[in-house]
């Protein structure tokens, strides 16, 4: 048997081993809720409640066990499993370190330590690139235990979520918005890899080469993502924002915004509130993901809420 199989015992702590996706995964969903529902928003509730959907499904767990074992380890005291964190592989060798909880009544023992101190020993025998992370901005305890690990902070960002409730309006013309956004090319790729950098592209981010003009992306929009949208928006005959939308066939569905540096408000509220309208028959909640601190007035007025800012940490890899 292999050491990583083996269970890690602390003295009165419990033991840390493997997560088994049979056994296990129910337990793990009620110990992410537990640990985050105060800033759960509709995604993670129904990510919980799949996992408890497939816990309950005895035969996509034999099959899930085998093709495509859960990555974790978890924390166990008297057979209750009071710690978990998950692992996450993407390509070229990013991992994330998701879901790092422990129950209430078993904090500050060292437990989340010990699970993220095995979860970096894990993908670093798998030969990692990066190991990344992310955290309440106001979560200082694992901020500092996160820092002390060798992880150091790289993007604070905030989810925005558009407000229920929106009315359709008369389609009146708005010419200060124009859906012939691809002749922006340049602009809008120069200010996308300002909001959204390369060494974050790796987590849910769409190619965003997508949106440029060309014979080449024309038929791919045509063939594939038919319904790819852009508005763009001037003030004075300058160019102040892009919003692109690329359908997800989700519930929740990401508006990927490009402003000059210093957009002006009321005209990026203006872009934002159009796109919503524009979008309402696709009956999906609208959310933005951007560095926080930024465009706030806009996304207010324009019906957005921030729900929470995280910061996203890094480690290296393979040391």
């Amino acid at each position: 048997m292999s050491s990583q199989s083996l269970p890690l015992t602390y003295e009165n702590s419990g033991k840390m081993r493997p997560a088994h996706i049979i056994r296990d995964l129910s337990k793990i969903a009620d110990l992410v809720e537990l640990c985050f529902h105060k800033n759960m928003d509709s995604e993670g509730q129904r990510y919980v409640q799949q996992m408890r959907d497939a816990s309950n499904n005895r035969r996509y767990l034999q099959w899930a066990s085998s093709s495509m074992p859960m990555l974790g380890y978890v924390w166990e005291v008297e057979n209750k499993i009071v710690g978990n964190i998950s692992i996450v592989p993407f390509g070229k060798g990013d991992f994330l370190l998701a879901n790092i909880a422990v129950h209430p009544d078993y904090r500050r023992r060292g437990i989340a330590r010990q699970l993220t101190k095995r979860g970096m020993q894990h993908v670093r025998a798998r030969n990692a690139k990066a190991i990344w992370l992310h955290v309440e901005e106001d979560n200082n305890a694992a901020i500092q235990l996160y820092l002390s690990l060798g992880f150091q902070g790289k993007a604070l960002r905030t989810t925005w979520n558009a407000s229920p409730g929106l009315r359709p309006q008369p389609k009146a013309r708005n010419p200060r918005i124009t859906t012939k956004a691809s002749r922006f090319w340049e602009q809008n790729r120069q200010w996308l890899a300002q909001a959204y950098p390369e060494n974050l592209r790796w987590y849910r981010m769409p190619d965003f080469q997508i949106f440029r003009p060309g014979l080449k992306y024309w038929l791919y929009r045509i063939f594939v993502e038919h319904d790819v949208r852009q508005w763009a928006i001037q003030k004075d005959g300058k160019l102040q924002a892009l919003l692109n939308w690329i359908p997800m066939h989700a519930r929740r569905s990401p508006l990927w915004l490009a402003t000059a540096p210093q957009a002006d408000a009321a005209a990026l509220a203006e872009l934002l509130l159009h796109a919503r309208l524009q979008l309402l028959s696709q009956r999906t909640q609208l959310y933005i993901d951007y560095p926080a601190r930024q465009h706030v007035e806009a996304f207010t007025q324009a019906g957005f809420a921030a729900q929470r800012t995280l910061l996203w940490m890094r480690a290296p890899g393979k040391v």
